[in-house]
């Protein structure tokens, strides 16, 4: 009988540490849930210089980001997304993936491209350019651009919250005609933008009837320089350290959207039919944007700067 109630003696006690150890734990569950939000990513573009390209197709393959816990993947697609980029412009945009990730600062969003290296196939599949005659040509990566294409900005995920950011692909600056071999290389050109942080310019210019085509180019107050009126180096463009760019359209309206909270100026380009720069107009200065906030301006040409 003494043996028996030694050995019931020990089994209590074994219980009793079992139940005292799982109420220290907590349930993995609501571990899991605790610490993280839902972070959206979109994608958005500006007009590009050559009028003979109807469309810019990038093909996705993943996201990734650069958080509290370093490089983690957001989403890898089953099947390339594919989209126009010349599709979302003038604050228009594309969801392009929703997931819940871990809560903390991020400062650096990533997309692996399905993209042609530097030498390859020249049949157009995957990302390409398609132009107004029905043409395409195959897009290439500059060379040690296989890590990616990145953008680089900070944002927050707040936990049990959520956060939008939208990729502004700047394919203006991004194409790069290759001179002599014919062939198009996109180099990375990606601006982060928090959504919650960023307003919009909404502006109608009032007597560019008679011209062909006017574009809005937006600098951080007192950036822009004369030289970037220059005629560009091989790989590069004009008005290179423009933010983001919109074009005037037939109502003389225009849209520059996700713009960080600040001060900006707004100048205003002439173009003929193929996209050749001909003359600057003139500007807008002073424009004060807030966080989800718009900016609206409405201007005559014989006002410009």
């Amino acid at each position: 009988m003494k043996v028996l109630n030694a050995w019931a003696a020990v089994l209590l006690s074994l219980l009793i540490f079992t139940a005292c150890n799982e109420d220290d734990e907590e349930p993995v569950n609501t571990r899991e849930a605790e610490g993280t939000g839902k972070a959206s990513i979109y994608l958005t573009d500006a007009p590009v210089d050559n009028q003979e390209i109807s469309a810019v197709f990038i093909s996705i393959t993943g996201v990734e980001a650069k958080g509290p816990e370093g490089w983690i993947n957001l989403s890898n697609f089953d099947e390339p997304v594919s989209i126009d980029l010349l599709s979302y412009q003038n604050g228009e945009s594309f969801l392009l993936t929703e997931e819940q990730i871990a809560a903390g600062t991020y400062t650096e969003v990533r997309l692996n491209l399905n993209i042609q290296e530097n030498g390859g196939t020249t049949d157009a599949q995957g990302s390409y350019i398609q132009f107004k005659d029905g043409s395409k040509k195959v897009l290439y990566t500059p060379g040690g651009e296989q890590t990616g294409y990145k953008a680089i900005g900070g944002f927050t995920v707040p936990e049990n919250g959520s956060a939008s950011i939208t990729l502004d692909f700047d394919v203006r600056k991004a194409l790069v005609a290759a001179g002599k071999e014919d062939k198009y290389l996109l180099k990375p050109a990606i601006r982060l933008v928090a959504n919650g942080d960023a307003g919009t310019i909404e502006g109608k210019l009032s007597g560019t009837e008679a011209f062909n085509r006017v574009v809005a180019f937006v600098y951080q107050n007192g950036a822009f320089s004369e030289s970037e009126m220059d005629a560009p180096t091989q790989g590069n463009v004009r008005f290179a350290n423009a933010i983001s760019s919109s074009m005037v359209d037939q109502n003389q309206e225009f849209t520059l959207a996700y713009l960080n909270t600040g001060t900006y100026d707004v100048y205003f380009a002439m173009f003929d039919e193929q996209g050749e720069f001909l003359n600057l107009l003139g500007s807008y200065s002073n424009v004060k944007v807030g966080a989800q906030t718009k900016a609206n301006i409405s201007i005559k040409l014989n006002e410009l700067l």
